[in-house]
């Protein structure tokens, strides 16, 4: 089996992985009354991570929230052992440690910071009545975080609401019992806060807010059923609205940036709408329909694209990709191949979450080049690829097809959902396949139950597929195209347990039919498991001509080459014996002269083991009614031991059958067919002696002939074929019980419906 390259560590050492400066965190906003800015608090300096020499390690299903000089805040899925999902949050640290902030138990969430800002806040429960800020750059960020209460805030005539933290100040939203609603910044605990002059007074809703250092940007609804949207700057020294945009068509959703040059948004999933900070007519840009747009802003250059998971998007969509422009218009740069989040991070540079063909799945920050142009760094890595590869199958070196009679769960697991596949299973030595394909978009792995067929469909009983070796060839197409075509091979050997009428190895019973002018034709079966039938798998194959022997027999394999053998009796009373090879172009190898006198016998039996040392054997009664043992012994040379007395009176019986073990005794059992039609069971012993008969049932001289066919329905259980005049042709399915062994029979084409005349059927 091959496979991909495991995902790679970058081990060059990453330079500036967060491009901080020792300094401060946000300026708060002004309290009530204060005419310039709260100073802020003092944040730990970053340190230098030039010598880094691993990207570091992010969890599975982490998102990055928001970010600051000292590191960013993620939220990592979290599932229970009842598969109830909530969050982990997390602040990392260039240098690859972290901190717990909030634990998925704790059912409540560390909200994003709307600025650049070390500071993390915490609500108490999840109304966001009480509100924690830590500064994670702190050295004890929880046990010195500053609270507030805006339940003590409220009164009968004003009730206080969180909205967002910028910085170290909350923005809040102040309901009157009547009239319209106020926005504050609220810059320490107890502090009523600084009302927000100048916003648009139709204001219902604020419902997400980007902030830099002294503005931030309001997305907001202006009535109470959502249908008008609008944004809305804020200068947060002053306390004062700036610029306002309304009547955005399919408001924001939350996709907005700001830095201290512009600000920008989505007019619509079609339309960027960049204005400039200092005033003057926004500038529109026109794009392909974004199903979960994202903006960042990065000096000149706006970032953006599409959101979406892992696997998630649609090939040739120009919006999949991060990609920056810039803003005054120019060539696009693209950044990474898909992106999740991205937020704004220190000195002008953004995080987003994302993936590279080339590096995979993390963390990214993006930042100018030597060119000036936006470029990205792998932060920090999940060890998932972005792009379709290849992790593991379940098909080991062999596949044992007994276990779960000829079948088998097969299963593949590539590195993310998102792909349709096709999966070819291919016998080496003939180029038989059988194919499977299906759309897997809701999981990173597939799997399915192979039937051990060459089948052109789910529906297609086809044919039993041969033992030996195989190849296993999986195409899947990405549903993003993201990486191209994974395409890979793998190599695996089919083995089942010999079956006592299995002439071509592959596990389905062959019946052999002989037609009226000697020539020897094999059929194989196949059980349509949706039919619920027997089925022939194939036309009759020609085996040969000259097979006229009065007397005809398939033995299972006596010769010790592990397919079942035929034996011949001819007109002089020589028994011939015809090896089977395995082989489903010459089935039967050139038959062996085993001796004389066996003219004195006018039934044979073979195939079940009656003695118990796993070799089948032959029952055979004379014209007198003695029932005799034929030992196999596995040597082609001379396939029986010497013959054994084992029973009398058998002269009754006009036809004997060996089964195989039928009811899960000892040893193989035998039916036997007297004169009046009526079907008796012998169960063996294992000592080549059997149980006293039991009676299955009348009408058996309807059938011409009565074959222990084997497992022919796939059951693990012996069933039993008969075949009769007028194109009659039926299987009885074993029960494994002794006192009803046949369940109703069931029809078959086998055999039928064909212009050959079989006058005897084996």
């Amino acid at each position: 089996m091959t496979s991909r390259t495991a995902r790679r560590r970058l081990s060059t050492a990453i330079t500036a992985v967060l491009a901080v400066t020792a300094g401060t965190a946000l300026a708060s906003a002004p309290s009530a009354g204060a005419a310039t800015a709260v100073a802020p608090a003092a944040v730990r300096a970053a340190g230098d991570t030039a010598n880094a020499q691993d990207v570091a390690e992010l969890p599975v299903g982490s998102e990055v929230t928001s970010a600051g000089p000292g590191g960013y805040l993620t939220s990592t899925e979290h599932y229970d052992s009842e598969g109830m999902y909530s969050y982990d949050y997390h602040w990392r640290r260039p240098d690859g440690t972290s901190t717990l902030v909030v634990a998925a138990s704790e059912n409540r969430a560390a909200l994003p910071n709307a600025a650049v800002s070390d500071i993390v806040p915490v609500p108490q429960n999840y109304d966001n009545r009480i509100i924690r800020l830590r500064d994670m750059s702190a050295p004890d960020p929880i046990g010195t975080a500053v609270v507030f209460d805006l339940n003590a805030l409220s009164t009968a005539t004003a009730r206080y609401s969180y909205v967002a933290t910028i910085g170290s100040t909350l923005l809040v939203q102040v309901t009157p019992a009547s009239g319209p609603k106020e926005f504050r910044l609220l810059a320490k605990p107890g502090d009523k806060g600084t009302k927000i002059s100048g916003l648009p007074t139709d204001i219902d809703t604020v419902d997400s807010v980007r902030a830099t250092a002294g503005t931030a940007l309001l997305a907001y609804r202006s009535t109470p059923d959502g249908s008008k949207y609008g944004t809305v700057t804020v200068d947060l020294a002053t306390a004062t609205a700036g610029t306002a945009h309304t009547a955005v068509p399919s408001g924001w959703n939350g996709s907005g940036a700001v830095d201290a040059a512009h600000t920008a948004w989505w007019q619509d999933n079609t339309t960027l709408v960049v204005a400039d900070t200092t005033g003057g007519a926004p500038q529109t840009i026109a794009l392909d329909k974004a199903d979960s747009p994202t903006v960042g802003l990065l000096g000149d250059w706006i970032a953006y694209g599409t959101a979406t998971g892992v696997g998630g998007g649609t090939a040739g969509d120009p919006m999949l990709p991060l990609t920056a422009r810039p803003i005054a218009g120019g060539e696009p740069v693209k950044l990474l191949d898909r992106l999740s989040t991205v937020v704004a991070g220190p000195n002008g540079t953004l995080l987003a979450r994302g993936g590279t063909v080339e590096h995979g799945e993390g963390v990214y920050r993006i930042a100018p080049g030597a060119d000036g142009k936006p470029t990205a760094t792998l932060v920090s890595s999940t060890g998932e690829d972005t792009a379709l590869t290849f992790k593991k199958t379940s098909i080991g070196p062999v596949v044992d097809l007994d276990p779960m009679n000829n079948r088998v769960r097969l299963s593949w697991d590539l590195s993310h959902k998102g792909f349709t596949y096709e999966v070819s299973l291919v016998h080496k030595a003939t180029g038989k396949r059988y194919r499977y394909s299906m759309d897997s978009s809701y999981s990173s792995d597939f799997n399915f139950l192979w039937r051990g067929n060459f089948a052109s469909s789910e529906a297609d009983p086809g044919e039993n597929a041969y033992n030996g070796e195989y190849r296993w060839e999986l195409t899947a197409k990405p549903t993003n195209g993201i990486g191209g075509d994974l395409q890979e091979i793998g190599h695996f050997t089919v083995t089942r347990s010999p079956k006592v009428h299995d002439y071509t190895d592959n596990g389905s019973p062959d019946l052999l039919g002989r037609g009226s002018n000697g020539v020897l034709f094999r059929i194989d079966t196949v059980y349509d498991a949706w039919k619920g039938k027997v089925a022939p798998a194939e036309d009759p194959t020609y085996i040969g001509s000259g097979w006229n022997y009065p007397q005809m027999e398939s033995v299972g394999d006596v010769a010790g080459t592990s397919a079942p053998d035929v034996i011949g009796v001819d007109s002089g009373g020589v028994l011939w014996l015809h090896p089977g090879t395995g082989d489903w172009r010459n089935p039967l190898g050139a038959r062996v002269k085993v001796g004389g006198g066996w003219g004195i016998y006018n039934k044979l039996a073979g195939g079940s083991d009656l003695t118990g040392d796993g070799r089948a054997d032959l029952v055979a009664t004379d014209k007198s009614g003695v029932l005799w043992l034929y030992k196999g012994t596995g040597n082609t040379a001379a396939p029986f031991a010497t013959r054994k007395k084992i029973g009398t009176g058998w002269g009754i019986y006009n036809q004997i059958t060996a089964t195989g073990n039928l009811a899960g005794g000892a040893a193989g059992d035998l039916v036997a067919r007297d004169s009046a039609g009526v079907l008796w069971l012998y169960l063996g012993k294992g000592d080549g002696t059997f149980a006293s008969r039991v009676k299955i049932g009348a009408g058996w001289n309807q059938y011409s002939q009565i074959v222990g066919v084997g497992d022919a329905n796939m059951d693990g259980r012996n069933d039993l074929y008969v075949f009769g005049p007028n194109n009659t042709s039926y299987v009885y399915n074993g029960t494994g019980g002794w006192s009803a062994p046949f369940a109703t029979r069931v029809p078959t084409d086998a055999l039928i419906n064909t212009s050959i005349k079989y006058t005897h059927v084996l």
